[in-house]
């Protein structure tokens, strides 16, 4: 797979945003946690032709006409991913994340996917929950992208 031909497309496409504060703490069973979002807030973007995908930890900005200008490059990149059978299937950001390298990667590629009706993403909030469930859910890998309709 050509990653580099990929984070090119992402960084053309699309934007990581954060949805809170700049930092959140959390109690955890091991102490505090520390969670720093050095990005964009999603409210300041103005951008009419940006698209906002909630990814439950940040939102995604994908902005659709460049989006769909490099639909067929996506496309063919997404096909050598190295077991495409698995992938069109839908697979969670923690195995897409290894893969290509980042975590925040997968929810831009999974929010461009989106965008461009390549799949759903599925997060804890869509199947109902929120909070602490949401949250452990998320942390376990419960962000992924239903099945690939490329």
């Amino acid at each position: 797979m050509d990653i580099e031909k990929l984070y090119k497309i992402l960084k053309e496409t699309t934007m990581q945003l954060r949805k809170g504060d700049a930092m959140k703490e959390d109690k955890t069973e091991w102490g505090k946690a520390v969670h720093l979002y050095f990005m964009q807030h999603v409210s300041e973007v103005t951008d009419k032709d940006v698209e906002f995908v909630d990814m439950h930890y940040i939102t995604i900005g994908v902005n659709k006409p460049q989006a769909v200008k490099y639909r067929d490059e996506l496309l063919s990149t997404l096909k050598t991913y190295p077991d495409f059978g698995r992938f069109k299937q839908g697979l969670s950001y923690i195995e897409v994340g290894g893969v290509i390298g980042d975590q925040g990667a997968a929810f831009q590629l999974f929010a461009l996917g989106k965008v461009l009706g390549l799949w759903e993403v599925i997060t804890p909030e869509v199947m109902g929950m929120d909070g602490e469930m949401a949250d452990d859910l998320a942390g376990r890998g419960f962000i992924m992208f239903s099945g690939f309709k490329g």
